[in-house]
C-alpha cells in the first residue's frame, strides 16, 4: 500500500513521526516531489477535492491548528497567500462567514506587513507567525471542522492506527518528532518546529457528523467538495 502526504503540510507530521518509530508496513511518500496519488491520500479537503480521483472516499479527518489569524478585525481586507492553498479557502471562507469584502492573496511578509499598520486582516501558517490561532476563531462562529482527510481507495485501518500512534509520540517525545519532521519536509527548521509543534494539536476523527460538517463548511468556498463521498471505517 502506497500512502501519499504533503511532507511540508501538518496533516503528514503524524505519519512522518510514527514511520520512523514504528516501521509501518506501508510506503509513505511526498506528495510535494510525487504525482501519483497512492492508494490513501492525505490532504486538505479542497485539495482532494480538485484532485478529481475515482473510486476514493473520506475514511477520517483531521482536526490540527495551523494557521493564525491578526491584525485589525474590524477592517474588510482579509490578507493571505497565493489563491488556491488551503490558507486561501480559510481566509475566503472567513470573509464569508464575517461578512468582510475583500480576499487580497500575496507574500505572507505582505499580509503581516498589512496587519502591523492596520490595513487589514492577515492569516498565515503558525510557522510564520504564532498569534490568535484561526481554527480556535472557527469554533467560537461555529464553522470548526476537519479541513484535511485522509482519501483512500483501499481498507485504510493500519494508516489509520499509525495516524494515532503519531500523534501519541508527537505529544510525549516532542524533541525527536521536531528532529524527524524538519529533516523529512525540507521546509521547517529543527528551531521552528520545536516551538510550534504542540501547537497544532492533531486530532483524528472518524466521526461522519465531523465529516458531514466538513463538507458543509468548506464546499461554500470550493463547491467541488460537495462532490465527495464518505466511508466511515
Amino acid at each position: 500500500m502506497i500512502v501519499t502526504a504533503p511532507f511540508a503540510g501538518p496533516v503528514s507530521f503524524p505519519l512522518l513521526v510514527s514511520k520512523v518509530f514504528n516501521k509501518n508496513d506501508f510506503e509513505l511518500k511526498n506528495s510535494c516531489k510525487v504525482n501519483e496519488p497512492g492508494d490513501v491520500v492525505l490532504d486538505s479537503i479542497t485539495n482532494v477535492a480538485k484532485i478529481g480521483l475515482k473510486n476514493y472516499k473520506i475514511v477520517a479527518g483531521v482536526y490540527v491548528k495551523m494557521y493564525s489569524i491578526l491584525g485589525n478585525r474590524g477592517s474588510d481586507k482579509v490578507f493571505t497567500i497565493r489563491r488556491g492553498t488551503l490558507a486561501d479557502y480559510n481566509a475566503r471562507l472567513y470573509a464569508l462567514i464575517t461578512g468582510k469584502k475583500e480576499v487580497i492573496n500575496t507574500t505572507a511578509e505582505e499580509a503581516l506587513r498589512a496587519a502591523e499598520k492596520g490595513e487589514g486582516i492577515a492569516i498565515v501558517g503558525i510557522e510564520v507567525r504564532l498569534a490568535d490561532i484561526l481554527e480556535e476563531e472557527f469554533e467560537k462562529l461555529g464553522y470548526l471542522s476537519p479541513q484535511c482527510v485522509i482519501y483512500s481507495r483501499v481498507n485504510a485501518r493500519e494508516v489509520l492506527k499509525a495516524y494515532e500512534e503519531g500523534i501519541k509520540i508527537i505529544n510525549e517525545r516532542p524533541e525527536e518528532a521536531s528532529a524527524i519532521i524538519a529533516s523529512a519536509s525540507d521546509y521547517y527548521t529543527v528551531e521552528t518546529m520545536r516551538r510550534i509543534i504542540r501547537v497544532y494539536s492533531h486530532r483524528l476523527t472518524t466521526s461522519r457528523e465531523d465529516l458531514e460538517k466538513s463538507l458543509r463548511v468548506y464546499r461554500m468556498v470550493e463547491p467541488l467538495v460537495g462532490d465527495l463521498k464518505i466511508e466511515v471505517i
